[in-house]
């Protein structure tokens, strides 16, 4: 069965007072949060951690060889799951946090998830986190980790969208792929969210450009206890990115 670790931020109050950015509060992340805990655990899968707010630190999801503590929180868990407000900066995923410990914001460039630890699958609900112009941006990820499950353009924060941590979490326990657990999960019948799945790909994956799609973690990789998992894959082994979005 799988670990996983949740983060979501509501408030952006003290974000908003020092001047670090011009952002509304959310309404429903908790709704969303606690939905995805709740469908975990009564699966049997066991929660780490679970933080809320200014309790969400930038350092939580930084490579410790970066001055982070990945080590502790996103880097040693299957699944980390965070929602709060996004961005991309030169191809870069960018998110908010409401408390400076140590910057208001995490840029993935100061990432490395799954070296030598357990990180498999990372969800952010967050806008914005990946360039269709420059997937490429976030390929320093990928350090053993499997998939990205993020977004293309926006995400959004309203009553019908309540819902998408609780499908997201069926999905998974119900043997769906990692990958279509997310796409699914997060569209949404009233408005459009923006999701989106990154992983990368091995010789065999890339075929000299010939993409075999069933090789790839998008079409094979589930839950821990809910389907095949396949091994990690190291960068001296990573051919090639390969990513799967839609709009709904």
């Amino acid at each position: 069965m799988a670990t996983f670790g949740i983060e979501g931020i509501r408030y952006f109050g003290n974000a908003r007072a020092n001047k670090v950015a011009t952002v509304s509060d959310f309404t429903y992340t908790f709704n969303i949060c606690n939905g995805l805990d709740a469908k975990l655990r009564s699966a049997g899968h066991t929660r780490t951690f679970y933080w809320a707010n200014q309790d969400c630190w930038e350092t939580d999801i930084r490579d410790s060889g970066q001055g982070g503590d990945d080590v502790t929180y996103a880097d040693n868990v299957d699944l980390f799951f965070i929602i709060t407000h996004g961005g991309n900066t030169n191809g870069q995923a960018r998110m908010l946090y409401d408390t400076p410990q140590q910057n208001w914001r995490t840029y993935s460039g100061t990432w490395e998830l799954g070296e030598n630890w357990n990180s498999e699958w990372i969800m952010a609900y967050s806008c914005d986190t990946v360039d269709l112009n420059n997937v490429g941006g976030i390929w320093n990820i990928f350090a053993g980790m499997h998939v990205y499950c993020g977004a293309w353009g926006l995400m959004w924060d309203g009553p019908t969208t309540d819902e998408c941590g609780e499908d997201i979490g069926d999905n998974l326990t119900n043997g769906h792929t990692v990958s279509a657990s997310w796409i699914d999960g997060v569209s949404d019948w009233w408005v459009d969210n923006h999701p989106i799945t990154v992983c990368p790909g091995n010789a065999a994956t890339w075929n000299n450009g010939n993409i075999n799609w069933n090789l790839s973690y998008l079409n094979r990789d589930h839950l821990w206890g809910h389907g095949n998992v396949d091994p990690d894959l190291p960068p001296n082994q990573q051919a090639c990115l390969l990513w799967r979005w839609t709009e709904g």
